[in-house]
C-alpha cells in the first residue's frame, strides 16, 4: 500500500470489492474523528441532558470543531459523509440539495436538529438539508445512530444529526475561493462584546455556472447570534438558495428556489433549559425550463415550537430528566392545498450510574391533531469491562408521520394519497468500544431494525405515476467498524466501514426511495504537514449501492500559513469518477478550487 498522504491509483481502487477495502481501512487506519476519547466534551444528542464520553451508551460519532477543520470540506453535508452508516445523496455539489441516510434509512427518516431544535421540513424531507447554519459557525456536529423518537420525539428512524453552533465568534474573519465551472464563494463573520453582551454575524455566498446544463446554483446564508450573559441566547439565520434541476424529481430540465428563515431563543438556568423557535420555508419549483407556463408549484411551510425540560437528582446515582413540547406545522401550496397540525409531547428519561455501569430508561409520548398518539420507550446500557472496553446495548422504537407532499402532490410524473398512516420501527443495537493502545479508539457495532407501514413512492410498471403508499414491513441489520489514532498536534488518521442490508421480503413493485439504499460505505482521512509549512488533508470514500452501482471519490487539499492569510488549493473527485448518488441525476467529475482566508 502506498503511503498515507500518496494518491492511490484510480484503477487499482476501482477494482477493489467491499471486502478489500474493508481490510484496508483496519490494516491502515486511514478517516476523520471516531468516538472521541474519555476526556473528550460531552455528547448532548445521544440523550436528554449532556452525558460524558464514560458513561455513553448509544453509537455517536462527534466532529469536533478542530476535525471540520483537519477535513477537506466546504459544506456540513461534506462532513456528514465522513459518519459511519451516514449515506449523502447529493443532487448539487458544494450541499447545494442532498438527501439524508442513517444505516439504510430513508431520507424521511432522519431528524435534523440545531441546538436541540428541530428543523425537519413538514413538506418533503428534501428539504431537511438546507441547514440554516454556516459552516463557519459550526462548533461541532453530532452523528447520534439508531432510533431517537424517545428524546426528540418524530422522524427519528435511522438516527439524528444535531448541529452545536458556536457561542464564541472570532473578531474578524473572511475568505475568497474561485475554481472550475464558474465556481466563485466569499464569507465573513466577525464577532465583538460588550460587557455581558456579546454579537456574532456571518455571511457565505457563492454561485457557479454548472458543470452541466441547468445545473447551476446560486446560494447565500447570513446568520446572527446575541448572547447576554451566560444563560440566555437568540440565533437568527436566513438562506436562499437557486438552482438548476436538471432531472432531479422528473425526466426534464427543472428550475427550483428555497428560501429559509429559522429563529431560535434559548434560555439555560441550573436545572432547567427553555427553548423556542420558529421556522419559515419557501419553495418555489418549475418542473420544466421550456414550458415557463406549465407546471408551477409554490409552497409555503411554518414551524413553530416551545420545549421545556428540567433535571433532577434522586440520588447519588440516579438523575431524572422530564420534559414537554408544543408545536405546529402548516402549510400554504399551490399544489398541495392548505394544511396544518399540532403537537404535543411529554418525555422522561432517568440515568442511574452503578459503579461502570450506566441504565438509562425513557419514554415518550407524542400527540398529533391529525395522526393520533405515539409512544416511543427505550433502554440503553453501559458498562465498562475493563478500563480500556466497554459492551454497551440500546433498544428503543421510533415513529414518523407522513409529510405534506407524501399526503397531497401531484405532478405529471407524481399521484400522493392522503390515506397514509404513520409508519414506527422498532431497532436494537449492541456494540464494543475499545482503546487498545494511547491514542488509538476502536468501534464496533451491530444493529437490527424492523419496521411496519413504511412509507413509499411506488408503481406497478414504467409507464405508471409514482404514488404514495404505506408498503409492506421491512427488516434492516447492519455492523460498523471505526477506527483512529491522532499522530500529534498536526496529523491524525482515521477509518469507518459499514455494511447494511435491507429485506423487504417478496416485492412486486418499483421503489424510488426506501430501496435505494448504500449496502457498503467506507470512508478515510488523513493530514499532516509537509516540508515548506505546507498542509495536506486528505478523504476517501466507497459507495456500493443496493443496485449493485458502486464508485470511489477521492478528495483532498494542500494549504499553506503566510503571514496575513492562508492560501490553499482544493479538489474533489480527484479520480474523476462518473458517478450518480441519486439515480438519474449525474454528479460532478474532478474540480479544482483556489482558497485565500485570513488567519
Amino acid at each position: 500500500m502506498h503511503h498515507p498522504g500518496s494518491f492511490f491509483c484510480g484503477r487499482t481502487l476501482r477494482r477493489l470489492g467491499a471486502a478489500a477495502f474493508l481490510a484496508l481501512l483496519l490494516h491502515a487506519a486511514p478517516v476523520c474523528a471516531a468516538q472521541p476519547p474519555p476526556d473528550e466534551t460531552v455528547i448532548v444528542t445521544a440523550n436528554t441532558s449532556p452525558v460524558p464520553f464514560e458513561n455513553l451508551s448509544r453509537a455517536v460519532t462527534v466532529f469536533t470543531r478542530d476535525d471540520i477543520k483537519n477535513l477537506p470540506a466546504r459544506s456540513i453535508p461534506d462532513i456528514l459523509a465522513m459518519a459511519a452508516s451516514v449515506d449523502l445523496r447529493s443532487r448539487s455539489p458544494f450541499g447545494t440539495q442532498a438527501d439524508l441516510s442513517i444505516r439504510g434509512s430513508a431520507f424521511s427518516q432522519v431528524l435534523v436538529m440545531v441546538d436541540g431544535v428541530r428543523i425537519n421540513d413538514p413538506q418533503t424531507a428534501h428539504h431537511n438539508s438546507d441547514f440554516p447554519v454556516q459552516l463557519q459557525d459550526v462548533e461541532r456536529i453530532e452523528v447520534l445512530l439508531g432510533p431517537g423518537s424517545s428524546i426528540y420525539g418524530a422522524d427519528a428512524f435511522g438516527g439524528i444529526v444535531n448541529i452545536i453552533t458556536r457561542r464564541e465568534a472570532e473578531r474578524v474573519r473572511g475568505s475568497v475561493s474561485g475554481g472550475q465551472y464558474g465556481f466563485v464563494e466569499g464569507s465573513f463573520s466577525a464577532g465583538f462584546d460588550k460587557g455581558s453582551w456579546r454579537q456574532s454575524i456571518s455571511v457565505t455566498g457563492n454561485r457557479s455556472s454548472g458543470f452541466q446544463y441547468d445545473r447551476d446554483f446560486r446560494n447565500i446564508a447570513v446568520s446572527a447570534r446575541t448572547r447576554i450573559g451566560n444563560a440566555s441566547s437568540f440565533f437568527v439565520s436566513h438562506v436562499n438558495k437557486e438552482f438548476g434541476a436538471n432531472g432531479f424529481y422528473g425526466p426534464s430540465p427543472s428550475r427550483e428556489w428555497t428560501n429559509q428563515t429559522f429563529l431560535s431563543y434559548e434560555h439555560a438556568g441550573r436545572t432547567a433549559l427553555f427553548q423556542g423557535y420558529f421556522r419559515t420555508h419557501g419553495d418555489r419549483f418549475l418542473y420544466d425550463t421550456r414550458s415557463p407556463d406549465g407546471f408551477l408549484s409554490s409552497h409555503r411551510t411554518q414551524s413553530a415550537g416551545a420545549l421545556v425540560k428540567s433535571r433532577w437528582s434522586l440520588s447519588k446515582t440516579a438523575r431524572l430528566t422530564l420534559g414537554g413540547e408544543l408545536g405546529a406545522d402548516w402549510i400554504a401550496s399551490s399544489n398541495l392545498g392548505d394544511h396544518a397540525y399540532a403537537r404535543t409531547s411529554l418525555f422522561a428519561e432517568l440515568e442511574w450510574l452503578l459503579g461502570r455501569t450506566a441504565i438509562y430508561p425513557g419514554l415518550r409520548f407524542d400527540g398529533y391533531t391529525n395522526f393520533g398518539t405515539a409512544a416511543t420507550p427505550s433502554l440503553s446500557a453501559s458498562w465498562w469491562v475493563s478500563p480500556r472496553v466497554r459492551i454497551r446495548s440500546s433498544a428503543g422504537r421510533a415513529f414518523r408521520i407522513p409529510t405534506f407532499t407524501e399526503l397531497y402532490y401531484h405532478d405529471p410524473n407524481h399521484q400522493a394519497s392522503d390515506a397514509l398512516t404513520p409508519e414506527s420501527a422498532w431497532s436494537a443495537e449492541a456494540g464494543t468500544d475499545w482503546i487498545p493502545a494511547k491514542d488509538w479508539m476502536a468501534s464496533v457495532t451491530l444493529f437490527s431494525r424492523r419496521e411496519q407501514n413504511v412509507i413509499d413512492w411506488i408503481r406497478l410498471y414504467p409507464d405508471d405515476k409514482w404514488r404514495t403508499h404505506n408498503i409492506r414491513n421491512l427488516r434492516t441489520a447492519g455492523a460498523e467498524v471505526s477506527l483512529e489514532r491522532p499522530l500529534g498536534p498536526d496529523a491524525g488518521v482515521s477509518a469507518r466501514y459499514s455494511r447494511i442490508s435491507v429485506d423487504p421480503g417478496s416485492v412486486g413493485y418499483t421503489s424510488k426511495y426506501v430501496l435505494d439504499y448504500a449496502r457498503d460505505s467506507g470512508s478515510a482521512s488523513v493530514f499532516f504537514p509537509l516540508p515548506m509549512r505546507v498542509k495536506y488533508r486528505q478523504t476517501l470514500n466507497y459507495k456500493r449501492r443496493s443496485d449493485g452501482r458502486s464508485y470511489w471519490l477521492l478528495d483532498g487539499c494542500l494549504e499553506r500559513d503566510f503571514r496575513q492569510f492562508t492560501a490553499g488549493i482544493e479538489f474533489t473527485n480527484l479520480l474523476d469518477t462518473q458517478y450518480q448518488e441519486v439515480l438519474g441525476v449525474d454528479m460532478p467529475g474532478r474540480w479544482f478550487v483556489l482558497t485565500f482566508r485570513t488567519r
